[in-house]
Parts: C-alpha cells; structure tokens; sequence
C-alpha cells in the first residue's frame, strides 16, 4: 500500500498484521510505527518515555543481555547469538515500555524461541524471535514496529537510527545499569566492509551479502560498549521501519576503523512469516524504497531536519 507525499516520492504505509487479517480495529493498529513525541537524535544520550514502544529489553535469569523489538503483540524480533545460552525459553523473559534497567516492571514470560536454522554463530543469518507466552497489551508506550517485504532496504546515504541498551557513562555507575538510548546513523555501501573484512570470508565471494546492511554513526556512540542486537530504524513520514539487528560491532567504530553490521530484516521477512504465521508484510514499497534515490534524500532531509546534534 502506498501513501501520499511530496511531488515524486512516494511512502511506506505498510500494514500490521496478525491472525490472517489486518488489525485496523485493534487501538494500537493505526500508531503502528509511529510515536507520540516530537523526533530528535541523541548523540547515545538516553530518550524521552514512549519515545521508542517497540524497544524491549532481553533478560536471562533476570539479568538484561540483548535487545529486540516487538514486531508483534506476542512475538519479538532480535539477533540469533543472544538465544544461544539456554534452549529452555522458561529462563528468559522480556521487559517491555522500560526506560531503565533495572526496573520495577514485571517481566514477561517466553513461550519458546526460534534460531534460524542456517545461523552457526558468526553474523551469518543472525536472526531471531522469542514468542510471548501471553499477547501483550498495547499503549502509547508498547506497540509493534512496521516491517517490510523482501528485498526493501534503504538506500546508500539515508540516515536512520541505532536503539538499544547501554550503560551510562558517568564515573561508578553500575555495569548491570542500563539506559535506552538511540543515535543517528547513515547506510553506507557494503563494498568498504568487503574490503576490510576480506580475510575473514573463508571462500565467500564477498563477506557483506545480501542479507547484511552496513552503517556508519558519523558521531562518538556513548552506548558503544555493547550494542549487540541493537535495532536500525529508519523514518518516513513519522513512519518507523524496522531495516536491521546489529549483529556485529566494534563498538566505536573511529577508534577501531570497522563498522557495525546489520542483519537485514526485510530479507528474512519469508523466514519470518513462516515463524509467526498470520504476520503479513506491505508489498509495494520494495522497488522504489530500495531504488529511488529521490527517496533516500527525502529521509535524508526528513531526518536532518529532526536532528539534535549536541
């Protein structure tokens, strides 16, 4: 489905979907990707409540270890590494509207979770989803992110955001202290990360494929600890799109000279609906979001005319 916007461009209004049939009567439906506060871009500086409703924390034993993001009110998407410590879901569970670890919030059971099948614990097919035990019930501050088909990613050049957890960077502060925090980012082409990354291909034509996405943050990231599982998040038109986990990273990339590398989320969208059934995707937004380069300036502008550079 597509939606209206300036002359020549053309937006995603991807639809959310669960059971077989669209949820257009459901309350949380029609906020679907969208978020109640005026957008700005912290330089890995924590965000305002409800700024990020699909954001969660991944907890094992009750301790936090990776992000994911709701995509779904009973399923939740992250990276495959973080679900290989226990196959028993019973011991992880998920915090969903936080702001801070930890919390009082109650934390929410897992029924089970799914590794894709091809992941063998490199940034290969570093995929994931944990199913709730229970639907969650949204609000203002919980409510899924819109995905997209196969093949749609953002073009070289647009600016999107990296979520996730990190520690604050105040002297004495806890290591099990978490804040959610976000930072811009700019999609870069995948051939500077073959380069870099050629030794590690082990007789792949190139390293970075078809289902991986690079970006670079073009300012210090203050969560660069450990942001792991993190989300890539793009806007359009107050729209948020989930493009990508973070699978691998070396933390700060301008002391270390690599990148961070994502999984793509629209390239296993298949593999993810296989998972989860009912969940349908939009299927007119892939060509012209992954290939109108008129597009990519229009989030380019969209998102540095948001953007709060400290």
């Amino acid at each position: 489905m597509w939606g209206g916007g300036p002359a020549g461009l053309h937006t995603p209004t991807a639809l959310c979907w669960a059971g077989g049939s669209a949820l257009q009567n459901e309350p949380w439906f029609w906020a679907c990707g969208q978020t109640h506060v005026a957008c700005k871009v912290m330089q890995g500086k924590p965000g305002e409540v409800g700024r990020r409703p699909w954001q969660v924390s991944i907890l094992f034993l009750g301790m936090h270890i990776c992000s994911g993001s709701l995509i779904h009110r009973q399923w939740v998407l992250t990276a495959a590494h973080c679900l290989l410590r226990s196959k028993d879901p019973t011991q992880c569970s998920v915090k969903v509207g936080a702001q801070h670890l930890p919390d009082d919030s109650s934390q929410l059971l897992v029924a089970h979770t799914v590794i894709h099948e091809n992941f063998t614990n490199l940034v290969f097919q570093d995929i994931g989803l944990l199913k709730l035990k229970d639907p969650i019930s949204c609000s203002p501050p919980v409510q899924p992110i819109r995905l997209l088909t196969s093949h749609s990613k953002p073009a070289i050049g647009s600016v999107c955001w990296v979520i996730g957890w990190g520690r604050p960077g105040t002297e004495g502060a806890s290591k099990d202290h978490y804040h959610l925090q976000e930072v811009a980012t700019r999609i870069i082409n995948s051939c500077i990360y073959n380069q870099q990354y050629k030794l590690l291909s082990k007789g792949r034509k190139k390293f970075i494929g078809d289902d991986m996405l690079c970006a670079s943050s073009d300012v210090g990231l203050a969560m660069c600890q450990d942001i792991s599982s993190s989300s890539l998040v793009c806007q359009v038109n107050k729209t948020w799109i989930h493009m990508g986990v973070v699978s691998s990273s070396s933390g700060c990339s301008q002391r270390h000279h690599l990148l961070s590398i994502y999984t793509s989320t629209s390239h296993f969208s298949c593999w993810i609906k296989k998972q989860i059934g009912g969940l349908k995707f939009s299927s007119r937004v892939c060509h012209s979001f992954l290939s109108q380069l008129l597009l990519a300036g229009h989030i380019l502008l969209v998102s540095l005319g948001s953007l709060w550079l400290l």
